[in-house]
């Protein structure tokens, strides 16, 4: 997918205000809903099994042109992920951008809502085919 593609309305699913006037974007990469994430942004990358990471590391370069400062990995894949993405950013000279990687899901979720890009960036979370995942991330939210 590249760049003329995809989109950031081409991503986001659901949109919730959070303290700061930060925006938490939950999509999944390819859906399609109106809603457009401002620069800069987090991403939540699930990395659950195999074709997760694939399609993370097919849309790294997208989301990065997109304005994304981080990306955090979350899942049992996570650190492979994590490895994967610092190569495509390595290849791409965009060095200021930041990885992460949690197996845990509930340290994913403090981190990327707390910690991520100094707390102060807005969030978009790829994690809609992860049910148990977004309503972990958004009870953290409202804590």
């Amino acid at each position: 997918m590249s760049k003329s593609t995809m989109r950031a309305s081409d991503m986001a699913a659901r949109g919730l205000t959070l303290a700061g006037s930060r925006k938490l974007v939950i999509g999944s990469p390819g859906a399609s809903a109106d809603y457009s994430i401002q620069r800069p942004f987090v991403a939540l990358l699930p990395a659950f099994n195999a074709p997760e990471r694939e399609q993370a590391e097919a849309i790294t370069k997208d989301l990065i042109d997109l304005g994304c400062v981080e990306l955090c990995c979350v899942g049992p894949e996570a650190e492979q992920l994590h490895d994967a993405l610092d190569s495509i950013i390595e290849a791409g000279n965009a060095l200021e951008v930041v990885t992460t990687w949690h197996e845990d899901p509930m340290d994913a979720c403090e981190h990327f809502l707390h910690a991520a890009a100094g707390g102060r960036a807005n969030l978009l979370a790829l994690i809609v085919s992860h049910p148990a995942l977004q309503a972990m991330l958004e009870a953290e939210a409202r804590t």
